[in-house]
């Protein structure tokens, strides 16, 4: 409250979102029995509530959440889920208004898929009362002994459960051996028993390979960073294993995460006895600058060399050339991340821990010999 504002005792009034909105109107079509199983079709509900297919789906995935609809799957139409029990949001039972995201890297180097995961969940969190918040941590990575460390950054009275980002081995081990509710991004370490969801990145490298494979590269490298998550550690074993199965050559380049790095890298590869000419890029901020520097040293792209992108970033879909790369649905995972945290704050870790796992869409382009898209 600030120093002359006085408690008049009166709440405020709360400023609606038109996702808000359109949320409230469907929950009332779902409660007075309108529809009897399936919503309408998601155009024709753009059409009846006058708005763009963008914020029909975020208000549709709150809905998902409160478990008010049931999401249908490709081609099916959403239905209502007349058994649902769950408490709506404002009614959720909770510790403490906060959820905090615990970070090794700040906010603003984050790429813009993770900023829209987080994005939606922040909304998805707040239509049940809770605030997501941002917690960086430089010093996560060289984490050797987490016990009093992470005993003084969790200790926070007002938070109910933890967002793990890029958490180390040390660090979810520690997470999974405390009473704490946590929920990591992405793939955990074996004999780690936390619940976590992210995309299936080791079946887009399994994938990466055979497209490769298929268009007579025979000489593959995977480009991956020093500092690399669980979910990194199972594409690299990924993309090997897919190498010995079709009898291609494989070899695995790491760099220090600057643009520096990568190209003195790649000027290792292409002096070496054996070069590539099949390259899986890792991050997807790092894909013009291998495409640019392998040009600019001789290896023409993709007359002798293939160039394919992990991850999928708006930049690289108004390259040139087109860049193929593989695509996710943000939402999606914001949604299942947003169950996750609710199942960890209710069940204190009772039972096997939730996992979700979604893979991802290629889409092809000429740095790999595709069509221009």
């Amino acid at each position: 409250m600030a120093p002359n504002e006085k408690d008049t005792g009166l709440k405020r009034p709360v400023r609606l979102t038109l996702v808000d909105q359109v949320a409230q109107c469907i929950r009332q079509e779902v409660e007075s029995g309108t529809w009897d199983d399936r919503v309408p079709p998601e155009s024709e509900l753009c059409k009846d509530y006058g708005v763009s297919r963008g914020t029909l789906r975020r208000a549709l995935a709150s809905l998902f959440a409160d478990d008010v609809l049931i999401q249908g799957g490709r081609g099916e139409r959403h239905r209502v889920n007349r058994s649902s029990k769950k408490k709506k949001g404002p009614e959720r039972e909770k510790l403490a208004p906060f959820i905090r995201i615990l970070s090794p890297q700040p906010r603003f180097v984050l790429g813009g898929q993770t900023q829209l995961i987080f994005q939606t969940v922040s909304e998805l969190l707040g239509r049940s009362g809770y605030h997501l918040e941002f917690d960086y941590h430089p010093g996560l990575w060289k984490l050797k002994h987490p016990s009093a460390t992470l005993g003084k950054i969790v200790d926070r009275p007002d938070t109910s459960g933890w967002l793990l980002y890029r958490p180390t081995k040390v660090i979810q081990h520690w997470f999974a051996k405390s009473p704490i509710p946590a929920v990591a991004l992405g793939a955990v370490y074996p004999g780690v028993l936390l619940p976590h969801a992210g995309f299936d990145f080791p079946a887009a490298c399994r994938h990466a390979v055979g497209l490769m494979a298929a268009r007579k590269r025979r000489r593959l490298a995977i480009l991956m960073v020093t500092q690399s998550t669980a979910g990194d550690e199972q594409c690299v074993d990924a993309f090997e294993s897919a190498c010995r199965d079709l009898g291609v050559e494989c070899q695995v380049a790491y760099y220090d995460d600057t643009v520096d790095g990568l190209c003195r890298q790649l000027d290792s590869l292409l002096a070496g006895a054996s070069v590539p000419d099949g390259y899986l890029v890792g991050f997807a901020n790092h894909v013009p600058a291998t495409i640019g520097h392998l040009n600019r040293r001789g290896c023409k792209v993709p007359e002798q060399a293939s160039v394919i992108s992990r991850l999928d970033a708006r930049l690289l879909v108004e390259s040139i050339p087109t860049v193929a790369r593989y695509e996710v649905d943000e939402e999606r995972l914001a949604r299942c991340l947003a169950r996750l945290v609710f199942q960890s704050i209710d069940s204190k870790k009772e039972g096997v821990p939730r996992t979700h796992l979604i893979t991802p869409d290629f889409v092809d382009g000429e740095s790999a010999g595709g069509a221009a898209s």
